[in-house]
């Protein structure tokens, strides 16, 4: 779990890096503190690479960057100076990195100035400073109690025991006026490569990240343990306020930002420290109230149905897309996963079609466009019946919204490529005009002002109309030989077409506990969709589920408990 979550922190930095394109080459690093080891890490993440030296006695080669890693408590004067006059020597760029530990208690907080350097631990920087202020192409970079995988600032490991242990966290009220800042680790190698692009010579930066009491800590904690049976204790009483913070205004001027929320940085700092706790899917247990695997048992029931009305009839279908994924991968669902997706070849989607909405449990319901007045989805679906999902992508358009399956069609494309994208490329114009007519409103981003300005006539047309006209240019190749496909109405990034021989047949595979099938051709799929490396996980950055959710109800389709209780969002389970 350690490599794992200490990959996604080098992960977090490097993919910010490459984002605000800060990379840089001939870069000396020196100091042996593990700082220094996540920046190389992540230097050769976004393949530039650096050379790391233990001290600047050790230093060989020519470098444009000096970059000097200290602990302002514990630190080599002679060391520093040296490096700092040989940066000068050799014309490069020196920045000192500092590591504070300890930062000055105050019963005042400068909340939006910048801290001077002597003011932030007292007599213990002023030698440095000192140093420090006699060159000119200096830039100094303090880097506020550093917190991950490798570092506990905060004392998460205490607090992950406790709650091991005690099944509880305690919070006292003095803890609400405890406040204090910290530096997430991927945060902290992202301000020094911004510091070291973009910062002036001569100048000093403030590096934190969060600024919190420890009252708010133990909550955010508490928060991601309570569905595991940990309770929260609020004892004592409260006190003045007394502050330990750095104001990090100055950094944020050259555009720097954090590279994700408190409660992930908190998540995957802690993710170490609870062996006994799942917090790797917490946040979809969370985000489902609890109800994540009655969604995925429903879900599988659907799957059976379709499975067995495709047996009844000699109907080739397979799973696709992340439930593919999942299958291969985890034999199953794909741990942050919630949903399944199904697919055809055209010519066996149109028998299903035609059959499943006669033969289907009176449980679940047929939705398509051809049977389903209002309906408008580029594929059809199979829903269970009394049940309610909304998420932040329904809202906003008018539609039954409840759970279901997916059910994508394999189409033929011409056998050129060229062909093959502009067919596609049509298509994604196609959809991109119903969606704008669906939503009934412009869309964000480059197509706004087009969209406003068509909405008006797409109005004179029915959705309806717009459907039939969709599906009719989807199928414009059915009864053309091409010997190409591709699943072109499931996705808005192209992915290339797939000789016919890849979906021709079926073959048996399990899905979880449920019998089911993938395509002979399923590995060239994956790749095509997932690339080469679809066998490797995800960072846990990543791990999310697809849907942002509003409300989950599953009416009449929760499975029977020993006791009764209501969830926090109203429903019975």
């Amino acid at each position: 779990m350690t490599d794992s979550v200490i990959k996604n922190e080098i992960y977090l930095s490097a993919q910010y890096i490459k984002r605000k394109e800060l990379q840089q080459d001939g870069v000396c690093l020196i100091g042996t503190q593990p700082v220094a080891g996540y920046i190389q890490a992540t230097s050769e993440s976004i393949g530039t690479g650096m050379a790391h030296f233990s001290s600047v006695t050790d230093v060989q080669g020519k470098f444009s960057h000096y970059w000097y890693v200290l602990d302002a408590a514990d630190y080599d004067e002679n060391d520093l100076q040296n490096a700092v006059i040989k940066s000068e020597r050799a014309g490069a760029a020196f920045l000192c990195i500092i590591l504070l530990k300890n930062i000055k208690e105050s019963g005042l907080i400068q909340k939006y100035a910048e801290m001077e350097l002597i003011s932030v631990m007292d007599a213990q920087l002023s030698a440095l400073r000192k140093t420090l202020s006699g060159y000119k192409n200096v830039r100094a970079i303090f880097l506020d109690r550093i917190f991950g995988a490798e570092f506990d600032c905060f004392g998460l490991a205490r607090i992950a025991q406790e709650a091991q242990e005690n099944r509880r966290v305690t919070v006292t009220q003095a803890m609400a006026n405890a406040y204090t800042s910290a530096l997430y680790i991927s945060d902290a190698v992202t301000a020094v490569y911004t510091v070291s692009k973009l910062g002036k010579p001569g100048n000093a930066y403030n590096a934190s990240s969060f600024y919190l009491s420890a009252y708010q800590l133990r909550s955010e904690v508490y928060t991601m343990l309570a569905r595991h049976g940990v309770t929260l204790n609020v004892t004592g009483e409260t006190t003045q306020p007394v502050y330990a913070a750095l104001s990090n205004g100055k950094l944020r001027s050259l555009g720097y930002e954090n590279v994700c929320s408190l409660s992930d940085a908190l998540r995957y700092s802690m993710l170490r420290n609870l062996e006994r706790f799942s917090i790797q899917t917490d946040r979809i247990r969370d985000g489902y109230s609890g109800k994540l695997s009655l969604l995925r048992a429903l879900e599988k029931d659907m799957l059976r149905e379709i499975d067995r009305i495709c047996r009844a009839h000699d109907i080739k279908y397979f799973i696709c897309y992340g439930t593919m994924l999942g299958a291969v991968r985890h034999g199953g669902f794909i741990p942050w996963d919630d949903d399944v997706d199904v697919a055809m070849l055209r010519s066996e989607f149109e028998k299903f079609r035609q059959i499943a909405p006669k033969e289907l449990n009176d449980r679940f319901s047929y939705e398509s466009h051809v049977n389903h007045n209002g309906y408008h989805f580029f594929f059809d679906r199979l829903t269970a019946k009394d049940t309610y999902f909304a998420s932040k992508y329904s809202d906003d358009y008018e539609m039954h919204k409840g759970i279901s399956v997916d059910i994508f069609v394999v189409d033929n494309v011409p056998a050129d490529p060229k062909a093959a994208y502009r067919f596609w490329k049509g298509l994604m114009r196609r959809r991109m005009l119903m969606n704008v007519r669906w939503k009934n409103t412009a869309r964000r981003g480059k197509a706004y002002l087009l969209s406003k300005l068509l909405l008006p006539f797409l109005r004179l047309r029915s959705m309806d109309s717009f459907s039939r006209s969709y599906e009719k240019t989807v199928r414009k190749y059915e009864h053309r030989d091409t010997g190409w496909v591709m699943p072109a109405s499931s996705d808005h990034v192209y992915r290339g077409t797939f000789p016919i021989e890849t979906f021709a047949d079926v073959i048996p595979y399990r899905f979880d506990d449920v019998d089911t099938f993938v395509p002979v051709g399923y590995e060239d799929f994956l790749k095509a969709w997932y690339t080469e490396n679809y066998m490797d996980m995800l960072p846990l950055s990543e791990q999310n589920p697809f849907h942002d959710y509003y409300r989950l109800d599953l009416g009449s389709h929760i499975i029977p408990e020993n006791s009764t209780r209501f969830d926090y969002m109203g429903e019975l389970k």
